[in-house]
């Protein structure tokens, strides 16, 4: 795992802005019901949940079933990888919802320009998931 982080990093600081010259993410496995309830807790869920980052933690979590050898999961990681730059490098953003501005484009990229995988979104979802909602506003 520690070489397809190396790898991922050397991607992510030749495509972004980000400071990249810091200490590999951890990354844990867990099922997709362990991942769950970290995420979700008491929560009603609210669709797919394929991996995230834990900020209070500073990890990466992945579903057990993550393949280093699916495009997809690659992909994945990349967009898990985004957000751990955001935290490490500091960026402020007013919710939580704002990193994804980043990860998901990001994520596409990676996949289209290293496995020539194409992954399409709904722009209009990815605007909306993207942006804070009234009562997620930071102080």
């Amino acid at each position: 795992m520690k070489e397809i982080l190396i790898a991922l990093m050397i991607w992510i600081g030749a495509n972004t802005d980000y400071n990249t010259d810091v200490p590999l993410p951890v990354v844990e496995f867990k099922t997709q019901v362990e991942m769950e309830s970290l995420y979700y807790g008491e929560r009603k869920r609210e669709g797919d949940l394929y991996g995230f980052y834990n900020l209070k933690k500073n990890v990466i979590i992945l579903p057990d079933t993550w393949d280093s050898a699916r495009p997809f999961d690659l992909g994945l990681l990349v967009h898990e990888m985004i957000h751990y730059l955001q935290d490490v490098n500091e960026i402020q953003f007013q919710c939580v919802a704002e990193m994804e501005a980043d990860a998901w484009p990001l994520q596409k990229q990676y996949l289209e320009n290293v496995h020539e995988f194409h992954w399409e979104y709904n722009g209009l979802w990815h605007l909306m998931i993207s942006q804070c909602s009234t009562s997620e506003y930071r102080n």
